[in-house]
């Protein structure tokens, strides 16, 4: 479960984010904070989901967790924002960073239409965790090794050339406002919400709970063991990424890490980079699509989803191609910092909502032989307290920076409300 964790969150965030905010911070050693602060919130997150997992050992993630700790209709917003945005939007994301830097526009030819080789890779892992199930599971095992390989040789050759490369502090402009400034603050709240979809996955083995032994000890040590590993990983990457070249070059670029690569050890390295993005938006394709339709078997099953992906020997197949269908429709009308944004943003809120039923009462009737972890420590209490309070600072910060991704989160909301509507509509016309 370790391992899909780490699958589930070194995707694309890594290997794009830091371009766009150099951007917006204007400085290498900024940046870097920007990363601490996401690692440290996304550790905090861990541990809280990890008490959840404990209470409710099932799979189901938010949906499952909502549903029956708040209410049905607040579980469903849940379940809808997972499938419409926490997979199918994440999927598109790392199909189209697989594009950007294995097919990029100025190889691709003007014959191959731009978002081809996102859609192709969406259709492959499709077709294959619908129908050859086993051998892409396999598959996805063995290439998370390979990336974690190809990732970790990068780093040792960065560390090979500390003494004879020139790497890059300097701020991109003389003079930058206070770090504690307001307007300083605003710009690190949108950066740390970017940074925070590259940590998003740090909840990945909640989706599968009910599939694995022991869930309520395995579960919360993979999610902390799984984030603690990635942050340490990230925080490294980064160091490499934003001082190995000025930063002016890699400003606004979503190619930060292949522009890193080639300035530290040339065509060669660069080839080695782009290898493990490569691979690791693959894994990560991969591991959504295969964690997804858990979800939608899950709200299927409770009767707040169309009975035909209710659990099943078809179920899981047709879950899968919806998965793929949504999120090939989203590369279509999405680019990548559109979708880091409002994915950022709309997965916070989702999870912060979740985190915070540690912080309320529990309902007697789950206090039960079933469900007895229900009082959870002073530790675990304050991180889903600091988990809450800075990604609802986070989220309030960013919008009053940019409203435009609040536009995109309502809608996804307000659809969600529609096909509620019509779901329980048709429930009381059956009854």
């Amino acid at each position: 479960m370790t391992c899909v964790v780490i699958a589930g969150m070194i995707g694309s965030g890594i290997f794009t984010t830091s371009g766009f905010a150099l951007a917006d911070l204007q400085s290498p050693g900024r940046v870097l904070i920007a990363w601490c602060v996401g690692g440290l919130i996304a550790l905090c997150g861990a541990v809280a989901y990890g008490e959840l997992a404990r209470r409710l050992p099932q799979s189901g993630g938010e949906y499952l967790y909502l549903s029956r700790l708040v209410h049905p209709f607040i579980g469903f917003q849940a379940g809808w924002i997972s499938l419409t945005v926490g997979f199918s939007g994440s999927i598109a994301l790392v199909a189209l960073t697989f594009e950007e830097y294995i097919v990029p526009a100025e190889i691709r030819g003007s014959w191959l239409p731009a978002g081809s080789a996102a859609i192709a890779i969406i259709a492959v892992f499709g077709f294959g965790h619908a129908f050859l199930v086993k051998f892409f599971a396999a598959l996805q095992n063995a290439i998370v090794g390979i990336k974690l390989f190809a990732l970790i040789s990068f780093l040792v050759i960065a560390a090979s050339r500390i003494s004879t490369h020139v790497w890059h502090w300097e701020p991109v402009a003389e003079t930058l406002p206070p770090l504690f400034a307001w307007s300083t603050l605003l710009t690190m709240s949108t950066s740390v919400m970017f940074i925070s979809l590259s940590y998003a996955g740090f909840n990945t083995s909640i989706y599968a709970a009910s599939e694995v032994s022991d869930p309520d000890r395995t579960i919360p040590r993979s999610l902390i063991l799984g984030t603690v590993l990635v942050t340490v990983l990230y925080l490294l990457l980064n160091l490499v990424f934003v001082t190995a070249t000025p930063a002016t070059k890699i400003l606004g670029s979503p190619r930060v890490a292949s522009i890193a690569a080639e300035a530290i050890g040339g065509a060669s390295l660069e080839l080695l980079i782009r290898t493990a993005i490569g691979l690791g938006t693959l894994t990560s394709v991969a591991g959504m699509i295969m964690v997804g339709p858990r979800v939608i078997s899950r709200m299927a099953d409770d009767g707040v989803f169309f009975a035909a992906f209710r659990t099943g020997p078809n179920s899981i197949p047709r879950s899968v191609l919806l998965q793929a269908s949504l999120a090939a429709s989203l590369v279509l009308v999405s680019n990548l910092k559109d979708l880091l944004g409002f994915l950022g943003a709309t997965l916070s809120l989702s999870s912060a909502l979740t985190v915070a039923t540690l912080l309320i009462p529990v309902r007697n009737s789950l206090a039960n032989d079933t469900y007895p972890a229900l009082r959870p420590s002073l530790i675990t209490l304050a991180a889903a307290m600091f988990y809450v309070l800075s990604t609802l600072v986070l989220i309030a910060m960013m919008l009053r920076h940019d409203w435009h991704d609040l536009i995109r989160t309502a809608t996804t909301l307000i659809c969600g409300v529609v096909v509620w509507l019509l779901m329980t509509g048709s429930r009381r016309t059956q009854g």
